[in-house]
């Protein structure tokens, strides 16, 4: 027997999640329920209960219940993006964030989400549910709660994503990973860097340049959407989520997302500028401390980023008039070699 039911909560759901960490996003709107016949391939013949979750702008995302106390994330993903204008992605990129989930999770198995099963001719996975302490790590902060040693963790599990990949051989990696250039291209080098080179045609040479690199490294296998929004933490520890563009790339891009993000965070929290900040440094210190290394253009990467988050195709929604401003002059800053690191 199936039992949707349509609300919209927590992007990443936990077991038992609730209080003022919990996401609410009513906004989002569900391409179509799960059909039964998906998750019964997916889970086996149970008594699911549903309640759809806001995927973010990517997925169809769900977190599905059964008797006794059975319980997963099933996601799926769409062909057209949730954002006002046209932007489309390869539905195989579900497969491929299945693929980085088990790559990833035999380098730091307790930083990864368990991968309870997949259907590739569904086009669907379900993972584990998250424990009930662990919160969505931007709504945390946004909410004034800044843990500068947050960062020092994943530096560590970054620094050892890339190092490990980097040593392993082509039969190693997924070949869904190793040919993940399309997905780098629809969902970041084309859509972020070409729509800026665009809006920023004073910058458009450079931009054009980093996006080059982005499409020509294959230096290690890059997660591509490492931001406190794909982040769970709290007392029972601390997940990385959302591998849909995860590739064989420029390890730089994971760093400068990142760094992007929480200077823009900075802008927000006014009060808590200075555990943002220690947040940032403790970040690319750990990375550096567990054998990665922080390349020269890291910032001009992160000022890309940071604009596209204010006046490109995916713009966050937590700025206000002011605060926009600021961020389109510290994206300036950044491409212009200014240090990542939050003044």
């Amino acid at each position: 027997m199936y039992s949707p039911t349509k609300k919209c909560h927590a992007e990443s759901a936990t077991k038992d999640q609730s209080g003022p960490h919990r996401r609410i996003d009513c906004a989002c709107t569900m391409s179509e329920i799960f059909a039964q016949a998906t998750l019964e391939k997916l889970l086996g013949k149970r008594r699911f209960t549903t309640e759809l979750l806001s995927g973010g702008v990517s997925c169809d995302t769900a977190k599905v219940t059964w008797p006794p106390d059975g319980g997963a994330v099933v996601k799926r993903a769409l062909a057209q993006l949730r954002v006002p204008g046209r932007w489309e992605a390869d539905v195989d990129r579900i497969l491929a964030e299945a693929d980085a989930i088990e790559l990833f999770s035999r380098i730091t198995p307790m930083n990864v989400p368990a991968m309870l099963a997949r259907n590739d001719q569904e086009l669907a996975i379900a993972i584990e549910l998250a424990a009930a302490d662990m919160q969505d790590w931007r709504f945390s902060m946004l909410s004034g709660t800044v843990e500068p040693e947050v960062g020092y963790t994943l530096g560590g599990i970054l620094a050892q994503w890339h190092t490990k990949t980097r040593e392993m051989s082509a039969t190693e990696l997924p070949q869904r990973i190793i040919n993940g250039k399309k997905r780098l291209y629809d969902l970041r080098a084309g859509a972020f860097y070409g729509g800026m080179a665009q809006t920023w045609p004073e910058y458009g040479s450079l931009i054009h340049e980093l996006s080059d690199e982005l499409m020509q490294s294959r230096e290690c296998i890059v997660h591509g959407d490492f931001s406190p929004k794909n982040i769970l933490h709290g007392p029972s520890g601390t997940w990385v989520l959302d591998f849909e563009v995860t590739h064989q790339g420029a390890p730089v891009f994971d760093l400068a997302y990142m760094s992007a993000h929480l200077n823009l965070k900075a802008i927000a929290l006014h009060s808590q500028r200075d555990l943002v900040s220690q947040t940032l440094a403790n970040f690319l210190n750990a990375y550096q401390h567990h054998g990665g290394m922080i390349p020269k253009n890291l910032p001009m990467h992160a000022g890309v980023i940071t604009a596209v988050r204010v006046a490109g195709i995916s713009q966050v929604n937590y700025l206000d008039e002011a605060g926009k401003a600021s961020a389109l002059s510290r994206s300036r800053q950044l491409l212009e070699g200014a240090s990542v690191l939050i003044p």
